[in-house]
């Protein structure tokens, strides 16, 4: 339906004066109005009731700084979600939609796009054009209104015609938004993301160890890691990645047999597999001895680590059989150099052959340009991926490595905290009112201690003293040697200013120190003002590695923890890994070991390797420290002392800050376990149940409680007959985000052997918008008529009350009266019949 005031008809349609004279309400308006025109424009789609608009005009990239916000006032007033300004708009080909203004026809395929840059959209465009790259959705976002990463990867995620998605990104909006989008599509799809901004500019006000090398482009990394998604460097290895991973069936291994025509491609091909830490398939004797049978001579340049097989390009099928059958490598790379003896396109054809019967996990690489490009067209046509270099078919066989890896470590189930700490919280809460009264910014080292050991962290034994007197006197109470540290608000790092003195081993140089430390720091400035010092016991740990471990405050994603080697020259050693807050086991190992100092804390020479769980532990409690304290801005705990016996914080340094906004924990990019929803419940029987949000680590209980429930039951639940859910299903039970997704479980000690058993379980999915929540419940058989299911239907409704949800919904199976019964009598509606033999409930909330 055109509006235009100028023309009687655009393209042989008539047109509409003005948007009010349109006879129906528009799905999508595409807004091609002057600037000045615009507001008005807007204002008057918002009044007719459109939901979404793009703004496709050239002059809207250069509007001015007030028309964005006066979008965000439409969005608020009238629901509209905006693509655009700086949008070249969005084209669904399998729709036939082109709403965009992109200069080259975009051809059908299962990759999605989504493009931050208009710019890189049109170099991408070109690229894929060339390449015969086709998408099932073409998507130039720019500043976007009501619209994010996350809604767009959500929808994506979700979209059968798509088989990957590609990002191209400068930066996010809404942290939470976009990993609870991207963790839940990555489990369903590969997402690659191309980041600008490698080598942003530190700021250079923080003044913390873990600020000062936290850089944002590592949290970015963090970030992906953590949401499952792969992270590449150019277009080229973008869409390498995207056809690799959207026709490649999984496989679960790592490693590849490289077969060529010429040996120098074998050792490139090698060289860039090992530099990339990928593995070679080793091959067996009888494997090597079939080969040879084949070729004459099998030319494998090293039977242990196998670089390479080097024969004719008519003998690929045969190779392919003998390798398919031996299952000694998980995929294999077919490498071609063009030759006077062989044909490039009739070598690809028998290969394809091949491939349709022995249906294994290849790649192909026809090396050069002019001769190999209809060999490379006819690998396309059969889905087979195909590249023109060996780096870049290296790089897309590691890609399959690092997705398959990253679904596994989604899908994992986390080992249980060693031990059940219960933080002092209310004492920690205390220590920061009272310096926050007092004006404090940088926490006094002995409160520190203290907030630490509140969470069950092992620290040393640090005492004030005000003046060389009671220096003296608190030395001799904790026992020689001991350490004199410097305590002023002026001084964030100690050791800058000869603020700290060890191995003091009487009362007279413990005197001294306190003397020259004071002239140090005057020295140094003169207006420091020096509120007393730090006495504490001297650590001597000679097998011990000093660490750091720390959080600072990311402009995007919030609070990130850090770990690394520790000292006072970290950040010249630049030895860090960077995570986000939550952590359990298994992430806080993960963190620890992309560190560099990793190796070494595994043991080495006269070295025991260190207690792993209790540094893990330590990670996780100072994980727990910046959920439930939002005025912790950043801290370093510097050194830790890992060793066999435990891990032991030497010294710390936190920055507070007083928090005014209303919902602190929103600056969490991942929502935290929400502990606060813990709740007792006593059934008929008088057995006592604690219901919460359901955890990772209760697959294994999860496992147990369905062999306790009928199968009429597993019926109600799942509409049919299920004898048991595979891993990949109990994981993404289990595995929530605590945002769009929630799961009560109720648990209670195993009466014959206390072990904890899942009674019930009650679990909503939420649409993005929050307007509907669906819910499905699930009551251990023998516990029916205990009111189980009563409460935790109810614990659910109020939950999703609390969020501002609009409708809580489900569907029943109409046999299944007393469920329906329940609901009814809770007020739930029978709105629809679905096949006559399911009913859909709902209630408005």
């Amino acid at each position: 339906m055109p509006v235009s005031a100028d023309y009687k008809a655009i393209g042989g349609i008539l047109t509409y004066r003005d948007i009010p004279a349109l006879p129906e309400t528009p799905d999508l308006a595409i807004v091609c109005t002057e600037v000045a025109a615009l507001e008005e424009t807007m204002q008057a789609l918002g009044e007719k009731g459109v939901k979404a608009a793009i703004l496709v005009s050239h002059q809207t990239s250069c509007i001015d700084e007030e028309t964005p916000a006066f979008l965000g006032e439409l969005h608020k007033k009238y629901g509209m979600r905006i693509l655009g300004p700086n949008s070249m708009g969005a084209v669904v080909p399998g729709k036939n939609l082109n709403a965009s203004t992109h200069h080259l026809p975009i051809k059908g395929g299962k990759i999605a796009y989504v493009s931050q840059s208009s710019t890189m959209s049109s170099t991408v465009l070109d690229w894929a054009n060339a390449h015969g790259v086709g998408f099932s959705h073409f998507i130039s976002i720019g500043k976007c209104t009501g619209l994010d990463f996350g809604d767009i990867i959500d929808y994506l995620g979700s979209d059968p015609f798509t088989r990957a998605i590609l990002l191209y990104m400068e930066s996010i909006q809404d942290q939470r938004s976009f990993m609870s989008a991207a963790r839940s599509a990555a489990r369903n799809k590969p997402i690659l993301v191309m980041k600008s901004g490698r080598h942003e500019i530190v700021n250079l006000t923080t003044q913390s160890h873990s600020g000062a090398m936290a850089a944002s482009d590592l949290v970015y990394d963090a970030a992906f890691k953590r949401a499952g998604m792969l992270r590449v460097n150019s277009i080229a290895e973008l869409f390498a990645g995207a056809e690799t991973l959207s026709v490649t069936k999984p496989f679960k291994g790592n490693k590849l047999a490289i077969v060529s025509n010429g040996v120098g491609l074998n050792l490139i091909a090698a060289d860039h597999l090992l530099e990339s830490n990928g593995k070679l398939a080793t091959l067996s004797e009888e494997t090597h001895q079939k080969l040879n049978n084949i070729i004459g001579k099998c030319d494998v340049l090293s039977k242990t680590n196998h670089t390479g097989i080097r024969c004719r390009a008519q003998d690929f099928p045969q190779v392919y059989e003998v390798l398919k059958k031996s299952k000694e490598a998980d995929c294999i790379l077919f490498l071609y150099s063009p030759n006077i003896q062989e044909n490039s396109t009739e070598s690809a054809r028998q290969l394809v052959a091949t491939h349709k019967k022995l249906k294994g996990n290849i790649l192909t690489c026809w090396v050069g340009e002019k001769t190999v490009q209809e060999a490379h067209q006819i690998f396309e046509e059969n889905a087979i991926p195909a590249y023109s270099s060996p780096r870049m078919a290296i790089t897309a066989f590691m890609h399959i490595v690092e997705y398959l890896k990253n679904q596994t470590t989604l899908m994992e189930i986390p080992e249980r905290v060693p031990a059940e700490i219960k933080p002092a919280r209310a004492e920690v809460r205390q220590i920061i009112n009272e310096a926050l009264e007092n004006g404090e910014t940088w926490l006094k080292e002995t409160d520190t201690k203290k907030i630490l050991r509140a969470y069950g962290i092992h620290t040393v034994d640090s005492r004030l003293a005000k003046d060389a007197t009671e220096a003296q006197k608190v030395a001799s109470e904790i026992g020689f040697p001991v350490v004199v540290k410097i305590l002023s608000p002026d001084i964030v790092h100690k050791s800058d200013v000869g603020g700290v003195v060890l191995s003091l081993e009487n009362e007279r140089a413990v005197e001294e120190a306190v003397k020259a430390i004071s002239n140090r720091v005057h020295k140094f400035d003169k207006r420091a003002q020096i509120t007393g010092f730090i006495i504490q016991k001297m650590v001597h740990h000679p097998r011990c590695h000093e660490l750091i471990a720390g959080m600072t405050h990311d402009p995007v994603f919030g609070p990130v923890l850090l770990c690394g080697e520790g000292g006072t020259a970290t950040e010249i050693i630049a030895d860090r890994a960077i995570a986000l807050p939550p952590l359990n086991m298994r992430l806080a190992d993960d963190l620890i070991s992309r560190t560099k100092i990793n190796k070494l804390l595994k043991g080495y020479r006269d070295t025991p390797p260190i207690d792993r769980n209790a540094l893990c532990q330590a990670l996780i409690e100072l994980s727990e420290i910046c959920i439930d304290f939002p005025e912790i801005q950043e801290f370093d705990v510097n050194p830790i002392f890992a060793s066999k016996d435990g891990a032991l914080a030497v010294d710390c340094r936190m920055r507070i800050k007083k928090i005014t906004h209303k919902h602190p924990n929103r600056r969490l990019a991942i929502r935290s376990y929400p502990a606060s929803l813990e709740e007792e419940f006593t059934l008929r029987n008088g057995r006592k149940v604690l219901i919460r949000p359901i955890k990772p680590e209760d697959e294994p209980a999860h496992n147990e409680f369905m062999t306790h429930v009928s199968p009429e039951d597993i019926r109600f639940r799942f509409f049919g007959s299920v004898r048991e859910l595979p891993h990949t299903e109990m994981a993404r039970l289990t595995q929530i985000d605590y945002d769009r997704e929630m799961a009560f479980i109720a648990q209670a000690p195993n009466e014959e052997d206390g072990h904890m058993e899942t009674l019930g379980v009650v679990r909503t999915g939420t649409d993005p918008n929050n307007e509907n929540a669906e819910y499905a419940i699930l009551v251990r058989s023998d516990l029916k008529g205990q009111k189980l299911g009563w409460k935790l239907l109810n614990k659910m409704i109020d939950y999703c009350r609390s969020r501002g949800t609009t409708y809580f919904t489900g569907q029943i199976l109409r046999e299944n009266r007393t469920m329906l019964e329940m609901v009814k009598a809770m007020g739930f509606e029978a709105k629809t019949i679905i096949e006559e033999d399911i009913v859909e409930v709902k209630l408005k909330l």
